[in-house]
């Protein structure tokens, strides 16, 4: 179902490519953006249901939007892949591609990818998979949970993948490999790195450049690593846990969600459930990291922060604080409850920061002030249903997101 409710923006050239955008980083280069919105909320540019449950974002390209959902067919679920026309919603094509988690919150997780002219996609339960962006006809699939034997965690797989011109990335975790490169051409495995004896984490992995070296940087429950993109084998790995969690009596939940942020040979990591922060350096030749400085009041648990500037802004779970770091020295700037604010996931774009409240399903626009919150507008999402977990994207002119089954295009000009 398409509801069109007004005239679109005319399509720019900016895409967003993966999760969160470039890094992973949540910063869009948008400019010219509304500084504060109507009483009454940004106008919607379109609808569209029908995509099917999902917490996953949408990327963007080349005037198409693509979104992945699990959806009821035959009885069974099945996840599939969405392409939208980017100025008016309507669904151009969808296709079957995996079968989505079978146990708690068995909607999609993973965003696509894409590279080339290819979309790339995991399942909920570890498929993987490429489909043309243009037709959406599947290429390849393969199961990589078993054909690694990996280990999920016990929310099933939430990896968005990283593909370069050679390869598509997985982390299947497990006692035989931690990361896997696959040929992105045919699915054919060209390495697997070493095994850390670990669970899968729900990390997207991203890829670094630090003094000319090239570098993956992944997780898995309980550690944090760096992978020669070229061969698999490990540069680097640190167990986070047990340096976050030193002298506390905490129950260890073996769970982090966010990608590390990349900035200046330095790497930026939070994780919920009480466990905390930790910025890491990296030295000359990426071939081993130092921790900087620890911080417990900070800890996200899949809602991701912004780097903005010296700071860092998330929400913090359990306590639902709004709270702000500073990145050089990790000291914390402010952590304080805000009644507009629970845990909601955070992005950026010209000079504002974006917080979509996953309590109370609301929108809100926001200064990026590191003595409190500062918040400047907000309106509530209606359309959908279950979790709000997605993390916006904004791109030509538009913040677009997605509630359940829904799609949804917003006005930022």
């Amino acid at each position: 179902m398409l509801l069109l409710l007004c005239a679109a923006p005319q399509s720019g050239g900016a895409e967003v490519l993966q999760w969160r955008g470039e890094g992973h980083r949540g910063e869009y280069p948008e400019q010219g953006l509304l500084q504060s919105w109507p009483a009454d909320g940004l106008t919607a540019v379109w609808k569209t249901a029908g995509l099917g449950e999902g917490y996953s974002s949408p990327i963007l390209v080349a005037g198409k939007v693509y979104f992945t959902g699990a959806q009821e067919s035959e009885g069974q679920k099945t996840e599939v892949l969405s392409c939208l026309d980017a100025a008016d919603g309507k669904l151009l094509w969808q296709t079957q591609f995996g079968q989505p988690w079978k146990g708690q919150y068995p909607a999609s997780r993973c965003t696509p990818s894409f590279s080339a002219g290819e979309i790339f996609v995991s399942s909920g339960s570890g498929e993987v998979a490429k489909l043309s962006a243009e037709t959406g006809q599947l290429q390849w699939k393969i199961d990589a949970m078993q054909t690694f034997q990996g280990v999920p965690g016990g929310w099933g797989i939430a990896e968005s993948l990283l593909v370069d011109d050679r390869a598509v990335y997985f982390t299947p975790g497990g006692k035989i490999t931690t990361m896997v490169a696959l040929d992105r051409r045919n699915g054919q495995t060209l390495w697997q790195s070493k095994s850390l004896g670990e669970k899968t984490s729900y990390v997207s992995p991203t890829v670094i450049h630090h003094n000319g070296i090239r570098q993956i940087i992944g997780a898995t429950t309980n550690y944090v690593f760096g992978v020669n993109p070229d061969d698999g084998s490990f540069a680097w790995s640190c167990h986070f846990a047990e340096i976050l969690d030193a002298g506390r009596k905490i129950k260890r939940y073996d769970i982090i969600a966010n990608s590390l942020l990349y900035r200046d040979g330095r790497l930026f990591l939070s994780n919920g459930y009480h466990h905390g922060s930790m910025m890491f350096q990296l030295n000359q030749n990426a071939s081993a990291v130092e921790v900087l400085w620890t911080n417990l009041d900070l800890c996200s648990q899949h809602h991701a922060f912004v780097w903005y500037q010296d700071w860092i802004f998330g929400t913090s779970h359990p306590t639902r604080k709004w709270t702000c770091l500073e990145a050089t020295t990790g000291k914390t700037l402010f952590s304080e409850k805000v009644p507009q604010v629970g845990l909601g996931q955070v992005i950026s774009a010209d000079g504002m920061l974006y917080v979509y409240d996953a309590d109370r399903g609301n929108l809100i626009l926001a200064k990026p002030d590191p003595t409190g919150f500062q918040e400047v507008s907000r309106f509530p999402i209606r359309d959908g249903q279950q979790q709000h977990w997605c993390h916006p994207i904004i791109v030509n002119g538009m913040l677009l997101l997605r509630h359940g089954d829904v799609g949804l295009a917003y006005r930022l000009k």
